[in-house]
């Protein structure tokens, strides 16, 4: 009985050696990212992908059928501003897994997003 109570702690116990932590990432905004944008008191789905080449960042807007490329993006720590034509400048700050922040242009308002976890065929490891 003690035998087999210690081989299955022995294999618990390599099981979660094998297990990689989260990486966390620290106000980083690379990735995709999804929530709400919220204006004149109506709330509508949206999603960002914001990506980094060299120091120079992109990304694009989705909200519904409609995706859009980002203009004048820029990331200093954990703020984010970015443009959209016709829709004005988003200013956010980053913090773990959210971004939040305010819009301003033809109609003010606010953001709220929430990183989306990286797909990957093995979820538990290769």
């Amino acid at each position: 009985m003690r035998t087999a109570f210690l081989i299955g702690i022995a294999a618990f116990l390599t099981a979660c050696a094998g297990a990689a932590p989260r990486p966390e990432s620290q106000g980083e905004p690379q990735g995709r990212w999804q929530g709400y944008l919220q204006r004149n008191g109506l709330r509508q789905p949206m999603s960002l992908e914001l990506t980094e080449a060299s120091s120079i960042w992109d990304g694009r807007f989705s909200a519904g059928d409609n995706a859009v490329p980002l203009e004048s993006v820029r990331v200093s720590g954990s703020n984010v501003h970015f443009e959209l034509p016709s829709e004005g400048a988003f200013d956010g700050d980053v913090a773990g897994d959210k971004m939040a922040g305010s819009v301003s242009g033809p109609v003010n308002g606010s953001f709220n997003l929430t990183r989306l976890e990286p797909w990957t065929p093995y979820p538990f490891g290769p």
